[in-house]
């Protein structure tokens, strides 16, 4: 998600230093923005993709299935919750860190891969966000964090928040689940009102003391402190549900990059010299993320289609820490199903993703950090005196991981719930698909073979 930013008149000098480092973070996360050459650029959005390629649906027998959020069953939701804050409670061999933590501190290590902040190795751009392994490397985050759910509680499996579901965010938000919206803390947002959000005060996750060495503002790299943050459906994010008619926009392309640029949201699609381009944005998945942690933004650019942040205000909203919300594993169990979905509607396979020419660790079978047995390593990014690097177990030596390994989701051992349905359907359509496409060639080629 983008780190938006714009300086005001009133802007203080602790401010100009924070935002200082802001755009350091967005030449990191987009590079695409800058004049530098050998940076990675999607293609435009209007880019054509390989010839289609269905799955085979040789799915394993009794696949676990992640389901959405609103049709789990009490038994199933009290069984996750349990899970993740028995992974929050405890700290393997006396570690300042728990096991929850240490996935928070991967997620804020892969903003570290700059050599002035003494990264090293091959690893290039952000492992993570903005790259074409931004799919591939929350894929393998979540079933790292899955498999760590099922040592606990062998029944578990990450359950999904289904964007487009307007009963999904309530369910969500109850004290027997992940638990409520924000309160004690308003804010002004001009033009539109007061609004309350701030710490979770009831639920297990009120009980979390988060380090403040993990749980920052990704902006001033100052401490949100102690407790899980919320700002709820604050304008501009109050657009919620997200429409299903953005949903099937991203899936008119056949282009994977492009899937992939425009599902993480923070790039939309703009005409520029009447040539198909792309703009700073916040849709999709960067927009989901600040419906849970809302942002203050600049809204006479707002109003004319252009997103600068002037605030971070909840856990969510700041990319680094945002795993430390219960919600980023369902936000993010979305965003692999919508890709999943997007596979089996015929971009399955390897075509489907670039094999060369990409920064190292986004080609297909680039190692991607940190499961690429310590190829590559982070610099000490984070707000504090504290080396992050120093307190990241990692994980378990020679696991090597490229985007090639996780492509077929099946054979990782998970499913969704409504795939298996669609199976006969999107094979039926792809089909046709095909004939229409064959029929086509032919037609403008007059006939000829």
């Amino acid at each position: 998600m983008l780190q938006r930013f714009k300086l005001s008149k009133k802007t203080t000098l602790a401010a100009f230093v924070g935002l200082v480092a802001v755009v350091a973070i967005a030449v990191i996360l987009f590079p695409r923005l800058t004049n530098s050459s050998g940076v990675y650029h999607p293609p435009p959005p209007d880019a054509p993709g390989p010839a289609l390629v269905f799955p085979s649906f040789s799915q394993p027998a009794n696949l676990p299935q992640r389901k959405s959020a609103t049709v789990l069953t009490s038994a199933e939701r009290t069984a996750f919750v349990n899970a993740v804050d028995t992974l929050q409670s405890t700290h393997p061999n006396n570690s300042q860190l728990s096991l929850y933590e240490q996935f928070v501190v991967q997620h804020i290590l892969t903003m570290g891969f700059r050599q002035s902040l003494g990264a090293k190795g091959p690893a290039r751009g952000n492992p993570a966000h903005s790259y074409p392994a931004f799919l591939p490397w929350h894929r393998q985050f979540l079933l790292d964090f899955e498999q760590a759910l099922q040592a606990v509680d062998p029944s578990v499996t990450i359950p999904y928040w289904d964007w487009t579901d307007p009963d999904a965010l309530d369910t969500i938000l109850q004290d027997d689940f992940l638990g409520p919206v924000g309160m004690g803390t308003f804010v002004e947002v001009a033009g539109k009102g007061r609004f309350e959000g701030g710490e979770v005060k009831t639920s297990p996750f009120s009980r979390w003391q988060l380090s403040e060495a993990l749980h920052f503002d990704a902006i001033t790299l100052v401490s949100l402190g102690p407790h899980l943050l919320r700002f709820v459906k604050i304008p501009p994010f109050d657009q919620y549900p997200i429409p299903q008619s953005a949903i099937d926009a991203l899936f008119r392309t056949d282009n994977y990059e492009v899937f992939n640029a425009l599902i993480e949201g923070a790039l939309v699609p703009a005409v520029a010299d009447n040539k198909q381009d792309y703009q700073l944005g916040w849709a999709l998945h960067a927009f989901a993320h600040s419906v849970i942690g809302g942002s203050q933004v600049d809204w006479d650019d707002w109003d004319q289609g252009i997103a600068h942040q002037l605030d971070i205000l909840g856990t969510m909203d700041s990319v680094p820490s945002s795993p430390y919300d219960p919600i980023f594993w369902l936000h993010h169990a979305n965003v692999d199903r919508l890709w999943a979905q997007w596979q089996d509607q015929g971009h399955s396979g390897p075509d489907f993703y670039p094999a060369a020419n990409k920064p190292f660790g986004h080609n297909l079978t680039d190692p991607m950090w940190p499961w690429d047995d310590g190829l590559s390593t982070p610099g000490n990014y984070g707000p504090s005196t504290t080396d992050l690097r120093t307190l990241y177990a990692g994980p378990p030596v020679n696991k090597v991981v490229s985007a090639k390994d996780v492509l077929d989701f099946r054979q990782l051992g998970y499913t969704y719930t409504g795939l298996e349905t669609g199976l006969e359907k999107d094979l039926e359509t792809g089909l046709e698909e095909t004939a229409k496409t064959a029929q086509r060639e032919t037609t403008s080629s007059g006939g000829r073979s």
